[in-house]
């Protein structure tokens, strides 16, 4: 995890021409320039032979050389400018950005003297900081590039803080995307990691329609009670879920957590849970009421909905999702996923009331298929309609030990027709694909709610 990565970062031309310039003045001339750099180094950064220039930053002080320090634009511009330290030989710096350290500035205006620069995980965001500050676009570059190879559950929130902060967007879609497939496959079995995600983080993730929520909805809420009482609480550990059930059931009769001064600022995280699939089993519904979090009314809207939807389906007036956009898909159905670790068949179902369908997943490893189960001994249970629609999208992530994404596939929406018993194979995978897999799907069963029961044209026809 924390391997050394040593990578050139500079021009070597640039770099040469100051070496064969400092070489005639030291009268070293007949040196070869492979062992140039190591002398030059050695001799002037390390032990500051003939400085013309002392810096001085977080107490310390570098005996350094303009001739070098040029190569930063930051210095370039106060040499070169009208500024009071052009004539000085002790320029002081004000470092402002906390995460650059004595470390990084040593690391950083030693890379100067080289064309070689050794990059740690651990130290990184600290040298991309001060390179950040002295405007050393190659080493950023270099840095990002190693950062991008190193996320994993050890660097990749202080490697998404850093790429907001220093504007780097690529690295920023980078980690965010491990989130989206890691968030629910790897807190979950660290939650005492999920202390350190911030609110705005949390909030985007559980908004994204790409979040690989592992079984349901009611997975990703069980993750935000657990994190939220994480928050609230200055020492969690160790960690017991048996603490977190009565920390919330406790407050039985009280007013809802989200509408209280202490759980205001979470309210927009938990707004974007999708109610409407966290109704759909009555253990869930019990789950929500007991912890007494999110208020009752968000619960009791989509219960009207989700009855008024049922009643259709049972007088046969609607067979699936119709007038949907691709994006009314993505921001409303069901987020539900599976962890296949192996080479084999699986077969499941995700639990819960699906308006009359019993929808089974087959995967192994060439396809991904779904299957409207229709046995006739559950036909009480089930849509009579001989044909049923849905839209579905199907993604599956290949993760390393790391957990970093090393190949993601996607079927693209479809809108299916859902024959009894019928199956489908939604995609097919490279025989060379590397398990594990994070599979997640996104499945609409109902036409987006609407608020008005009165807009039906059977209501307005009587």
């Amino acid at each position: 995890m924390n391997r050394i990565h040593r990578m050139k970062w500079t021009r070597s031309s640039t770099l040469q021409c100051i070496h064969q310039r400092v070489l005639v003045h030291l009268g070293q001339v007949s040196k070869k320039l492979c062992s140039t750099v190591a002398y030059i180094y050695q001799a002037l950064f390390v032990e500051g032979r003939d400085s013309d220039v002392t810096v001085v930053a977080l107490g310390e002080e570098f005996p350094l050389h303009k001739v070098y320090l040029s190569q930063s634009p930051y210095f370039a511009s106060m040499f070169g400018g009208n500024w009071k330290e052009t004539g000085q030989t002790r320029i002081h710096i004000d470092v402002v950005d906390p995460f650059i350290t004595k470390e990084a500035l040593h690391t950083v205006l030693g890379a100067l003297y080289s064309d070689e620069v050794k990059l740690e995980p651990l130290n990184i965001v600290s040298v991309l900081a001060t390179a950040t500050m002295l405007q050393l676009g190659g080493l950023i570059d270099r840095c990002c590039e190693v950062m991008l190879e190193t996320i994993n559950p050890h660097t990749a929130l202080h490697y998404y803080e850093a790429a907001c902060q220093y504007g780097d967007l690529k690295l920023k879609e980078n980690c965010f995307q491990w989130f989206l497939v890691n968030l629910i496959t790897y807190y979950s079995s660290n939650v005492e990691e999920l202390k350190t995600i911030p609110i705005s983080l949390m909030e985007n993730l559980t908004n994204h329609s790409g979040l690989c929520v592992v079984k349901t909805e009611i997975t990703l809420y069980i993750l935000l009670k657990q994190w939220m009482y994480m928050q609230l609480h200055e020492n969690p550990f160790p960690f017991d879920a048996t603490n977190v059930v009565e920390y919330f059931s406790s407050r039985k009769g009280e007013m809802p957590l989200l509408l209280t001064e202490l759980g205001s600022k979470y309210e927009r995280v938990f707004r974007a849970l999708r109610m409407q699939h966290l109704i759909s089993h009555h253990v869930d519904v019990g789950i929500m009421l007991r912890d007494n979090i999110i208020p009752r009314s968000w619960i009791e809207s989509v219960i009207m909905h989700g009855w008024k939807y049922t009643l259709m389906v049972n007088e046969n007036e609607v067979r699936g999702p119709e007038e949907c956009t691709d994006e009314e898909f993505l921001e409303i159905a069901l987020r539900c996923g599976r962890f296949l670790p192996i080479k084999e068949k699986n077969m499941w179902r995700w639990t819960g009331f699906h308006y009359g369908l019993d929808l089974i997943m087959i995967a192994d490893d060439r396809t991904v298929s779904i299957k409207r189960n229709h046995r006739p001994e559950y036909e009480l249970l089930l849509s009579l309609q001989t044909i049923r629609y849905i839209i579905i999208r199907v993604t599956v992530h290949s993760l390393n030990q790391q957990k970093q994404i090393t190949y993601t596939q996607t079927s693209g929406i479809h809108r299916l027709p859902l024959n009894k018993s019928e199956e489908i194979v939604l995609m097919t995978f490279p025989p060379d694909i590397n398990f594990p897999l994070v599979l997640s799907a996104n499945i609409l069963f109902t036409t987006p709610f609407s608020d008005d029961w009165t807009t039906d044209s059977s209501i307005q026809s009587i």
